[in-house]
């Protein structure tokens, strides 16, 4: 199973945001693989939201974008975008923003590639950043 895949249906434990370093970590425990535990870490993160954490969230899918997705995907990967920057859907006329065409030119040259994480229920997590790893998470109980 694709590592990413591995987070379908899982759920969100933790969102840790390092301001002073442009990180941001998402800890889950994955429905497969004996309850794994992972963590998703954005590096180099330039915008980030979730929107509508709740106590329990749970993975539907996750989405990354890159210069490759932008082929036959770009208004699509711009609309995803702009919600992200301004926390609405756009119109026709938003995606000509010059600030958005930038971000696009930025995933277009690899300098910058979209996380989304789709819920089942709860959050919707949208990390715009230089880079992402899926990683092994171990706890220890306290």
């Amino acid at each position: 199973m694709d590592d990413w895949k591995s987070l379908v249906e899982s759920t969100i434990d933790a969102i840790h945001v390092d301001l002073t370093n442009k990180a941001v970590v998402i800890e889950v425990t994955c429905a497969w693989e004996g309850k794994e535990r992972k963590r998703i870490v954005a590096t180099g993160v330039d915008d980030f939201v979730a929107n509508e954490m709740r106590l329990s969230n749970i993975v539907d899918r996750v989405n990354r974008f890159g210069a490759v997705d932008l082929n036959g995907k770009t208004e699509e990967i711009a609309r995803r975008l702009f919600l992200l920057m301004r926390g609405k859907e756009p119109s026709q006329t938003d995606l000509e923003w010059p600030v958005l065409k930038d971000k696009l030119a930025c995933i277009r040259d690899s300098s910058l590639s979209l996380l989304e994480i789709e819920p089942v229920y709860g959050a919707t997590i949208m990390i715009l950043a230089t880079g992402f790893r899926l990683e092994s998470a171990y706890f220890v109980p306290s």
